[in-house]
């Protein structure tokens, strides 16, 4: 007997490939990119990379949402595929197998699936798990030598997660069967989601839902705060995007039908009645399919932007390629600039474009043309910005033939938006603004940072003192360095680099070096791992895509197939039943998809807010990145339509 519900069991699978095979497929690859990211996350040669902790957080974050999305999807596509079946289950009831008997067939197709999937995919993650390791490495711009280190933790991890997965599967099939009746059992494959109610009211709130997420993005006040809005947009696009599908859409097609010219004519009048019920049967599918085209497409833009915006980052943080700065100098010691250019005596390193100048740094607030000291009990923590004050000395050593400034003026410059002000003032301390700089050497200049810096040269040091005193010092409100930055050229440059910062960090109080080149190779190792991370979950999102797409022509073919014989019933040729379909099916596939476009679109203005915190600020690299992901998304989701529709015909026609 237990041979025979084994048996039984294998050949409801082979017999079911059409819709078993794909989810089979499905499984085996969420549980290699599973294993591919826990293995990579838990490498010993990834932890020691420098800056590599951000990574690595991210790394297992990526494996987390892998777990997650691999579990709500092949619970959703089971879901489908039960569905499907569910014809086949009743006609065993029929036959005179009870509900008990038909649980042990589910569980033991279950148990196989699961194993068999589990075991390929970890199989498959070891095997590919190398060639994964070695676009990660190519992408840190590391050595290729490196090896991949097969780990007990994450095939664990692995089998936990996919069991887990596999007993949830288990469950909600057998919760499906048993609350059925054999006769709601045979004609639930024929029974559609209810959204003919209340289609007026989700229309609306579908409006108010995705306005409301449009809103929120262009409303972002900074960078900084787009941060705490992402949840809430993806949240209100999620069902925003639900509502549109299963009432606005249906609300538009109803005007067009109350359109006489356009809608009493064959076509039209077949095709906008099919969408109308396809719609209303399918928005839960199409909306599916139109947030993960939007995930896949917004991940993928915005980790390639990052990585293809390193040395756009680089050149916004570091104007000079090395910068560095003391708090103090002792009596006897050599300044900054004496300091750096014997040492690059020493090396054989020429010395260009350097700036040195003494800056007194306030963590102040600006508002209504004043400068006031930060105090938590009196501002918001996103109101604080960097106030700099430098002497109209220091400045002119950078850049030649400035106009001198009288005791009452200054020049002002922002490193985000013009101030766009002729005067400011510090406490009751009042300087006309004598120009508003465009540009400044030492800071670069751009509307998305992510953080505001006002710099104000100053007539003289005594001035700076003067507004110091004004603004009541408060204890680490102030502080006071002698910085420099420079760019240097050389053979030894590497080692220069080093023996400078050792003087710096043993001689010096306060002392801080940074260089372009080591943050460049640390940007590498964080950038190329957030790229890596986000091609594996959009590889992952793609899997889910294609498997939804998938059902959802299987399900509409198997649905269609009585409306197509009924068309040919009542007049229509084959010709012209196979253009109408057509239509109707090219209509439902590319409408998901012109969505996200559009959401992919709107919310490039928040993407570009998010990226300025990072430091990445050239819109157009983000627009360069856009349209080369959407593009190719476009291109691979054209593919999976002639793929998939072809499955829709062969059962319309068989």
């Amino acid at each position: 007997m237990r041979n025979f519900y084994i048996r039984l069991a294998v050949s409801n699978i082979k017999k079911n490939k059409p819709v078993y095979y794909p989810f089979f497929l499905t499984n085996i690859l969420s549980v290699m990119i599973f294993y591919v990211m826990a293995s990579i996350q838990n490498q010993t040669i990834i932890a020691t990379l420098p800056g590599s902790y951000i990574f690595v957080q991210f790394l297992k974050v990526g494996v987390v949402m892998t777990g997650m999305f691999a579990g709500v999807f092949l619970l959703y596509t089971n879901g489908l595929l039960i569905r499907q079946r569910k014809k086949e289950l009743g006609l065993y009831t029929i036959f005179g197998l009870e509900k008990k008997h038909i649980a042990k067939v589910l569980m033991l197709e279950s148990l196989l699936l699961t194993t068999a999937g589990l075991v390929a995919g970890i199989v498959l993650g070891i095997v590919l798990g190398k060639l994964f390791f070695l676009v990660l490495l190519k992408l840190l711009h590391l050595d290729s030598g490196l090896t991949f280190q097969f780990l007990t933790e994450a095939l664990m991890q692995t089998g936990i997660c996919f069991i887990v997965i596999g007993v949830f599967i288990l469950f909600y099939n057998l919760f499906s069967v048993m609350k059925a009746k054999p006769v709601e059992l045979l004609y639930a494959a024929h029974k559609g989601d209810n959204y003919h109610s209340f289609v007026w009211v989700k229309a609306f709130l579908g409006i108010i839902c995705i306005g409301g997420a449009y809103t929120l993005m262009f409303t972002t006040p900074s960078p900084i705060d787009i941060i705490g809005r992402v949840f809430p947009i993806a949240l209100l696009i999620l069902f925003g995007t639900l509502f549109f599908f299963s009432s606005c859409s249906v609300v538009l097609l109803q005007a067009l039908k109350k359109n006489d010219r356009y809608y009493y004519k064959p076509q039209n009048f077949i095709s906008v009645s099919g969408l109308i019920y396809r719609l209303k049967q399918n928005a839960k599918g199409l909306s599916n399919i139109c947030i993960l085209s939007t995930v896949v497409m917004v991940i993928a833009t915005t980790t390639l932007a990052l990585y293809v915006g390193q040395k756009e980052m680089l050149s916004f943080r570091f104007p000079m390629e090395t910068k560095i700065s003391v708090s103090d100098i002792a009596d006897g010691q050599p300044t900054l600039p004496q300091l750096v250019h014997q040492t690059a005596e020493q090396y054989g390193v020429t010395i260009s474009r350097e700036a040195d100048y003494k800056v007194t740094y306030i963590s102040g607030v600006y508002k209504d043309n004043t400068v006031s000291v930060y105090q938590p009990d009196i501002y918001s923590p996103d109101m604080t910005c960097g106030i700099y004050l430098i002497t109209w000395e220091d400045y002119s050593r950078m850049e030649e033939g400035i106009e001198p400034l009288e005791a009452d003026e200054v020049f002002a410059f922002s490193s985000s938006k013009d101030l766009g002000v002729s005067e400011i003032s510090f406490g009751n301390l009042k300087y006309r603004v004598k120009t508003e700089l465009s540009e400044l050497v030492i800071q670069s200049k751009s509307a998305l940072s992510s953080e505001t810096h006002y710099f104000f040269i100053c007539p003289t040091q005594k001035e700076i003192d003067n507004i110091i005193t004004e603004l009541s010092p408060a204890e680490n409100k102030f502080s006071r360095t002698y910085s420099m930055m420079f760019d240097a050229e050389g053979k030894q440059e590497t080692e220069f680099n080093a023996a400078l910062q050792n003087q710096l960090y043993l001689g010096y109080a306060g002392a801080k070096f940074e260089n372009a080149e080591i943050k460049k190779q640390s940007d590498n190792y964080t950038y190329g791992g957030f790229l890596f991370i986000g091609l594996l979950l959009s590889l992952l999102f793609m899997v889910f895509l294609t498997l939804v797409i998938y059902y959802k022509q299987i399900t509409e073919g198997y649905s269609d197939r009585y409306n197509f014989e009924v068309m040919q019933k009542v007049g229509l040729d084959r010709n012209e039943i196979s253009a109408i379909v057509h239509k109707e099916i090219r209509t439902m596939f590319f409408f998901p998809l012109f969505m996200a476009v559009i959401h992919l679109a709107v919310s490039l203005y928040a993407v570009a807010m998010l990226l300025a915190v990072f430091g990445l600020t050239n819109v157009l690299v983000l627009l360069l990145c856009a349209g080369t992901i959407s593009l190719l998304f476009t291109f691979i989701y054209v593919v999976m339509y002639f793929s998939t529709a072809r499955t829709y015909y062969r059962i319309v026609t068989n």
